[in-house]
């Protein structure tokens, strides 16, 4: 037992469990879609977008350091909301990890080039390879992402670099500014910022929350911004001439033809590292929402390692029937990111309702209010039929909670009767 206390999260690994992720499949697919949509503004949506991210990054971390625990910053929702706003923003955040991770493999496996398997198979592969992964003690898996989060950074940061020196290309801004085309790449961008809302379910699992939290969480911000704002400006100011670019093209004035193959490094290790994130951090909520509902034992069972295999094998028992609609064609990478990307959207509104509520600085608050706008245009343009799911499941989960704030009034307004 005492040896399971001691291995907790430091800084270093739990930056590692930061970095990898949000970096993710999106800075290899958003750098050149983002300039292909805002032109010579795109470097002014990455700017933005990456003080959005640092606002989410400090937000979710107070949260996190308030609200410790496997639930992770569901416990802020339950504190101004009730048990079943709570249960509203869980439900939101499995059913987001329920088809997001798929997509993200899928978008490894189009990096890995195999003779043998086709993009679909090496991306079940790599779901095998995960679970495994998942399944070893959290200090391990923040020791993995960490060494393939920090590969991937210094490869990424140097091939930009290197482009940006040996390649530069005029900078101008002669063409006219589009707000349509600039607000889309935002919406894309949003991407980027996905992750942070599950840092508080590995809380449990550190060392010196007070000291670690802000320590991890500050130096993943600069990484992250760093690395995003150097590829994203190798992207738009790298002149390299005939081919379309992309953030491989990118990486070959510094390693040639090796790009192709470092890419094939870089690509799966930021996607393996977001997966095994979501997996692990949604599974302890599963765990920690298990124990306090009073689920049977075998919904709320840890290893010895303190792995909740319950909830990890939950969700690849979905992962797998998800898969399944993707052998049948059924279901497409758009559809997936579409899917999760309405259930993050929804989970993050609940959550920054709550933070409007607990912060008092009237600057957090206002921008707050901002975000939220924001976000819920977003949830707006999401599929009917999800959108449809997400309305359903607020009815139900709200009625549920008025009814039990009036059970909760009506009990507090019954007289007390003193025995004689």
């Amino acid at each position: 037992m005492n040896t399971v206390k001691e291995k907790k999260l430091n800084a270093i690994q739990l930056s590692g469990l930061i970095i990898g992720p949000i970096l993710g499949s999106g800075i290899i697919i958003l750098p050149p879609l983002i300039y292909e949509v805002a032109g010579e503004y795109a470097i002014l949506s990455w700017v933005i977008i990456m003080i959005v991210n640092c606002f989410f990054a400090y937000l979710f971390g107070q949260l996190s350091m308030k609200f410790p625990g496997d639930a992770g910053v569901t416990q802020a929702i339950e504190a101004v909301f009730g048990k079943q706003i709570r249960m509203l923003a869980s439900f939101f955040i499995i059913g987001a990890v329920c088809f997001g991770p798929i997509a993200v493999l899928l978008t490894a496996a189009q990096f890995l080039p195999n003779p043998f398997l086709s993009t679909e198979w090496t991306a079940f592969v790599l779901m095998g390879l995960s679970l495994v992964i998942l399944l070893r003690h959290v200090s391990f898996v923040g020791q993995l992402s960490f060494i393939l989060s920090s590969i991937s950074v210094i490869l990424l940061f140097s091939g930009g670099l290197v482009s940006l020196v040996l390649e530069p290309k005029l900078v101008s801004m002669n063409t006219s500014f589009d707000l349509s085309s600039f607000g889309s790449s935002l919406l894309l961008l949003f991407w980027m910022v996905v992750g942070w809302e599950v840092i508080g379910n590995y809380s449990n699992e550190v060392k010196n929350t007070r000291k670690t939290i802000p320590r991890a969480i500050t130096f993943s911000t600069i990484t992250i911004t760093v690395v995003c704002l150097i590829v994203a400006a190798a992207i738009q100011w790298s002149d390299i001439q005939g081919e379309y670019i992309t953030v491989t093209a990118v990486l070959k004035p510094l390693f040639g033809s090796a790009a192709n193959v470092i890419m094939g490094i870089v690509a799966p290790s930021l996607c393996l590292t977001g997966v095994i994130l979501f997996i692990g951090g949604i599974a302890r909520l599963i765990h920690s929402t298990g124990v306090e509902n009073k689920w049977p034992k075998i919904f709320t069972y840890k290893t010895a390692n303190a792995v909740p295999i319950t909830g990890i094998i939950m969700l690849f028992t979905v992962h797998m029937f998800v898969f399944i609609f993707i052998f049948f064609d059924v279901l497409h990478v758009q559809q997936l990111v579409a899917i999760a990307d309405a259930f993050f959207i929804s989970n993050v509104l609940v959550c920054l309702l709550a933070a409007w509520k607990l912060f008092p600085s009237k600057k957090v608050k206002i921008m707050i209010t901002i975000m939220c706008i924001v976000l819920f245009g977003i949830l707006l343009f999401s599929s009917p039929y999800v959108l449809i799911v997400i309305v359903l499941l607020m009815c139900f989960f709200i009625t549920k909670q008025v009814k039990e704030n009036k059970q909760a009034a009506l009990h507090l307004d019954q007289p007390v009767y003193s025995k004689r």
